[in-house]
């Protein structure tokens, strides 16, 4: 929500507003006007009135006002227009905010698709008789499973523009706007309808399936999917999709004039302020994006010397972290560019760097082990200017994780030094030996058997991630993460093997013992329908505990095609809790979020 700024007000209704007396002045009806004006505040509204005697009462809701009843003649009340009308014995008269009976004629306007990027979104400008509160309800279809959406408001203003999002497309959509006290106490409510239209870009999902939705069991919200669209030379398209499989929020930014190419890299991620923070790999800037899509902030890499790719997001500090290829950087030869392995650190307010992290300065950019050029896939293998790709970094208190996917999962201080890496041990040169955490049973003891700890195969209680993405860490201090599975034990098959799989998989690490167990993980029972060579993610949902396992590409679905999946686990069980299928969808990155930031 945010203070109206598109429309003038071209008479001041609902401000109290007097007129002067004549000019054979009224000593009194000056006095009870200024009685009035000094005890009344912009968030009272009149509720009653009564003669009691040789007095005039005026009852609002936190205070009553009491005047000579000699001063005044009568009181009007208009409840449609939120006003009465108090007219005193010289024909003056004064204005008064005054509870109402509906608030229809309270909203001046509602605009669909206001920013033009958010087809399912619309503002209702608000004329409010006093100061106060805004909550809404979106409307669900009948019979379907997913709950109304609800949101009452912060912003307590007389002008407001409601920010109303989830709407369906191509529907009639019923909601119920309701004006409150500051305290949140209802005054009035009314339903409005919107209808909109179909969405027109050709590269969303053609086909949803909800496989399972056991709503008492799931995390509150949406599932963002963060879509490159046709590809990610394309723009990007990231998108909501409820319990049902409906499409209820979209940026298409096709026709924006700066963002009509951006990159997504893996996606949106919400800000302390409510708004997006993404990247745009095309024109190599960092992207603040409010609620409708509109850019609210930008930052230039490009100007800095780097190039973005895959991830950014807001540390706990404010400073914003990001994965970028430095563009002066070289290999060994001093000629051929290297890329995806620099992180840097930007102070958003001052627009400047704070630290840069070269990868190659830190681990052992000569382990070159996971490429096959004869194989359909190889354009997804290594390379030597590709030697690492870094794709997500993510802060852990004072510390930081980084997901290689070449390499592994590296832990690392502010000035760059690592304190281990979570990675098969074959390839490593001697420098590093110290640094690689050594593997557990789930007992706890050490395994000892050289080939799984090599990573040449995989024991019956240990594996480690392969093409890993997205590590973060789990409120109990483990490491959960996406194990793509590519290149698993070193040996690279085409993308249609079915012995293929893919895991969400959390590990335990004794930064002390220098050890890492694996302690729980899903996904490899399922096999190829889970597969997903690069790309997806996994997710810590704080409400219910359970896990969000995202595998984005290549998973082969339910009516035989294939795409993404979104999975919802409760660990405690291994019981699947949501599943979604997305029929022909490639997307880096889906997230359960609130469609509503807390603080808007």
């Amino acid at each position: 929500m945010k203070t109206a700024s598109i429309y003038i007000f071209t008479f001041l209704s609902f401000i109290l507003m007097a007129t002067a007396c004549s000019e054979n002045d009224d000593v009194d009806c000056t006095i009870a006007i200024q009685s009035i004006q000094n005890q009344l505040q912009e968030s009272d509204l009149l509720k009653s009135s009564a003669v009691e005697g040789d007095n005039y009462v005026l009852n609002f809701e936190t205070k009553t006002i009491t005047l000579p009843s000699n001063t005044v003649q009568s009181l009007t009340t208009n409840a449609d227009e939120w006003k009465s009308t108090l007219t005193f014995v010289n024909g003056s008269t004064y204005t008064l905010p005054s509870i109402g009976t509906s608030i229809d004629k309270l909203i001046t306007n509602v605009i669909v698709n206001p920013s033009g990027y958010n087809p399912l979104s619309a503002y209702a400008v608000m004329n409010l008789p006093a100061l106060g509160r805004m909550k809404l309800i979106v409307h669900s279809k009948d019979g379907y499973r997913t709950p109304d959406i609800t949101h009452f408001f912060r912003s307590i203003e007389k002008g407001q523009t409601v920010t109303i999002l989830g709407l369906y497309p191509d529907y009639n959509n019923k909601v119920t706007l309701i004006y409150t006290d500051k305290d949140g106490n209802e005054h009035a409510r009314s339903i409005i309808h919107i209808q909109t239209g179909k969405l027109q870009n050709p590269h969303l999902p053609q086909k949803t399936n909800v496989v399972t939705a056991n709503l008492a069991r799931m995390e509150p919200g949406m599932n963002l999917i963060s879509s490159p669209g046709e590809s990610e030379a394309d723009t990007a398209i990231p998108y909501m999709i409820d319990a049902d499989g409906e499409i209820r929020w979209i940026l298409d930014w096709a026709n924006h004039p700066e963002l009509n190419h951006i990159d997504i890299g893996c996606g949106l991620s919400r800000m302390k302020s409510g708004n997006y923070l993404n990247g745009d790999g095309y024109r190599n800037k960092l992207i603040e994006v409010n609620t409708v899509g509109e850019i609210v902030q930008s930052w230039d890499l490009g100007a800095m010397g780097y190039s973005f790719h895959h991830d950014v997001a807001e540390n706990a500090d404010g400073k914003l972290l990001a994965t970028v290829s430095k563009i002066s950087a070289r290999l060994a030869n001093g000629k051929d560019i290297r890329y995806n392995d620099y992180m840097l650190e930007l102070d958003p307010v001052k627009g400047t760097i704070t630290q840069e992290w070269d990868l190659a300065a830190m681990i052992d950019s000569a382990r070159y082990e996971l490429t096959d050029p004869s194989l359909p896939g190889a354009a997804f293998g290594q390379t030597q200017s590709n030697w690492a790709h870094n794709n997500a970094i993510v802060g852990v208190g004072d510390d930081y994780l980084a997901t290689i996917r070449f390499q592994g999962v590296c832990k690392f201080n502010h000035a760059g030094g690592v304190k281990w890496i979570i990675s098969p041990h074959r390839g490593w040169h001697d420098k590093y030996q110290n640094l690689l955490l050594k593997p557990l049973h789930a007992d706890g003891t050490p395994i000892t058997d050289p080939e799984i700890i090599s990573g040449e195969k995989s024991g019956n209680d240990f594996e480690w991630p392969w093409g890993a993405h997205t590590a973060i860490t789990l409120p109990n201090g483990n490491i959960l993460v996406f194990d793509n599975g590519y290149g698993r034990n070193f040996v690279l098959s085409r993308f249609d093997d079915q012995s293929l799989y893919s895991r969400a998989v959390e590990y335990e690490v004794n930064e002390k013992q220098r050890t890492v167990r694996q302690v729980w993980q899903f996904g490899k029972e399922g096999g190829h329908k889970y597969y997903a060579p690069a790309r997806s993610s996994v997710q810590y949902l704080p409400q219910t505990g359970n896990r969000l396992f995202c595998p984005g590409m290549s998973n082969a679905l339910s009516d035989g095609s294939s795409g993404g999946r979104v999975v919802e686990i409760d660990p405690d069980t291994q019981q699947i809790v949501f599943e979604l299928e997305i029929s022909s969808a490639v997307y880096q990155r889906a997230n359960r979020i609130t469609l509503y930031p807390d603080n808007l």
